[in-house]
């Protein structure tokens, strides 16, 4: 999968771009990767590869050196929208999206740029798809703590799906502020470069 870095690339990479190699995952991966967040490295270890099998998902890893320095893993998404978060042409309520369902950056690796590097590509991998199968936004389920991060690259809070979440957790007495933020960048919103 080739990387377009055209919007994302971090102003000082402290590592060489063109030595990054991205292949989809074809079995399990080697052990050692930690991103820091037990959810995200379990579930590199645990599921991605059954996922991917079951074709609910696809895998990317990035290496770097050899060194599996992060991963990311997308599937297909329809993202329910309130009038208000749609265009006014738009008529439908439920619209197609692809989910960047996992993301984790080795801890060795954090703080370099990588992670933003990381997402521009699936952005341009949803640009890609968008072309084919007709994909309006790329959307993912932000921890809280990520969502400024995320907001820096341009996505937006989903207004109708976090009110569902939220409705949800409450209902389950769970605290509303710990669950995950649902976002979502609009493709057609941020032109390429």
């Amino acid at each position: 999968m080739p990387i377009n870095l055209v919007a994302w690339m971090p102003a000082s990479p402290e590592f060489p771009l063109d030595e990054l190699v991205v292949r989809a995952m074809d079995g399990s991966p080697d052990s050692g990767f930690d991103c820091g967040r037990a959810d995200q490295t379990d579930f590199l270890y645990e599921r991605a590869w059954e996922d991917h099998q079951a074709q609910l998902s696809v895998t990317y890893l990035y290496y770097f050196g050899g060194i599996l320095a992060a991963y990311a893993t997308v599937g297909m998404d329809a993202l329910p929208l309130a009038r208000s978060e749609r265009d006014p042409a738009m008529r439908y309520r439920d619209v197609s999206a692809m989910k960047l369902a996992q993301l984790g950056v080795h801890r060795p690796f954090q703080g370099m740029g990588l992670g933003r590097v990381v997402v521009g590509d699936i952005v341009e991998l949803a640009r890609d798809e968008a072309l084919r199968v007709g994909c309006r936004y790329l959307t993912l389920d932000a921890q809280p703590d990520l969502v400024g991060w995320y907001e820096s690259m341009g996505f937006e809070r989903n207004v109708l799906r976090q009110a569902q979440r939220i409705r949800d957790a409450i209902e389950h007495r769970r605290d509303p502020d710990t669950i995950a933020v649902s976002m979502r960048f609009d493709l057609r919103k941020h032109i390429r470069g």
